[in-house]
């Protein structure tokens, strides 16, 4: 027999036509005779959860249609494929992937942001490398990496998805790369709107809590280097770190974008962002900042997928604006769709590309 794929229109007709004649088909059998007894007793209850069972899934099926968070079975159940290795816009490149050696740990702690107002105070997420607390690491600045997560989400959801404290441990362990700071702020300043890490008129300033805001806490309650520092972000948080490295070329130094865009979303998630001024938008688009001021000297890694249908088009339209310019670095996988899963494996080149920018400039 012929499996449907997980993404093909036969499989979701079929499973929107189950859903919409279960409650039929269920109805039809409740009305026969049956014996009575405790098996009978249970005949409603598997009855509606039969039901809810094929609407979910045929709400999944829709959705994943829609956005392409899985690509086919083996991406949905986790089957892994073969790696990717980076290569460089403006020529060849190969940063291979790092062996697996030992676990680490390093150390989580909630540095609290003071706000304009008390109502305003938030909470960063920091992860400290096991050699921070070493007394011969006691007078050290350590170099900073802050991560963004998607939208919506949250900084220990990416903490979490991505195991990143393990992979981190286990690369500084390895020495293939320095002990660093990982700073993880919310992107939601004003939750549950997306604001697109931008500052919005008579609105939410997300734009300047992420560049300045941030770091200036951090520097003053952490032994971190003053700058520059690096940025890597997840879907909305690779845009925004995109964006902040472009117009901050002074404060940040590099960039990794784990299946982003490149032009600023405006739905019913964000509301008018812009009030209609179509320049502040532009301003706001690291695609436009590219065309405007190239990198500035700075690095951009591009990691995405080919199946990713949310992010490869706007990854393949920056690359082409960029093309020849070795300061652009790319990563793309053939098969998996927009997802944690497919991106956390390419965490270990990305952190080590990182290292091997901070340690050439």
């Amino acid at each position: 027999w012929v499996v449907l794929s997980v993404t093909g229109i036969p499989l979701l007709t079929v499973a929107v036509l189950l859903a919409a004649a279960a409650p039929l088909l269920f109805a039809w059998w409740w009305r026969r005779k049956t014996r009575t007894g405790w098996l009978s007793a249970l005949r409603p209850l598997a009855a509606v959860l039969a039901c809810q069972l094929l609407a979910i899934t045929a709400l999944f099926l829709w959705v994943n249609n829609s956005y392409g968070f899985y690509t086919s079975w083996s991406d949905l159940f986790g089957v892994r494929t073969e790696r990717a290795t980076i290569q460089n816009n403006g020529g060849n490149g190969n940063n291979g992937p790092p062996p697996q050696v030992r676990p680490g740990a390093g150390h989580l702690q909630v540095l609290t942001v003071p706000g304009r107002s008390a109502a305003n105070i938030r909470k960063v997420l920091v992860w400290l490398p096991p050699d921070y607390g070493q007394p011969q690491f006691q007078k050290t600045a350590f170099p900073v990496l802050m991560v963004l997560p998607g939208q919506p989400s949250t900084p220990e959801a990416m903490f979490r998805h991505y195991d990143f404290g393990q992979v981190a441990t286990t690369a500084i362990n390895a020495g293939h790369i320095r002990p660093f700071i990982a700073v993880f702020p919310p992107l939601m300043t004003n939750p549950p709107r997306d604001t697109e890490c931008t500052n919005v008129p008579g609105g939410p300033q997300a734009y300047t809590w992420l560049s300045s805001t941030v770091p200036d806490a951090v520097r003053r309650q952490l032994r971190a280097q003053l700058g520059p520092w690096s940025l890597a972000g997840w879907s909305t948080g690779a845009f925004c770190s995109a964006k902040l490295m472009l117009t901050q070329p002074k404060d940040f130094q590099a960039a990794v974008s784990l299946g982003g865009y490149f032009t600023p979303i405006i739905d019913r998630t964000t509301g008018d962002l812009f009030h209609g001024d179509a320049a502040a938008r532009r301003r706001n688009s690291p695609l436009w900042l590219y065309h405007q001021h190239g990198l500035q000297g700075r690095k951009l890694l591009l990691i995405c997928g080919q199946q990713d249908k949310e992010s490869w088009p706007p990854n393949q339209q920056l690359l082409g604006a960029s093309r020849g310019d070795r300061g652009v670095s790319f990563l793309d996988f053939p098969t998996g769709g927009h997802n944690y899963r497919n991106y956390r494996r390419y965490l270990p080149d990305a952190l080590q590309w990182l290292d091997h920018v901070h340690v050439a400039q």
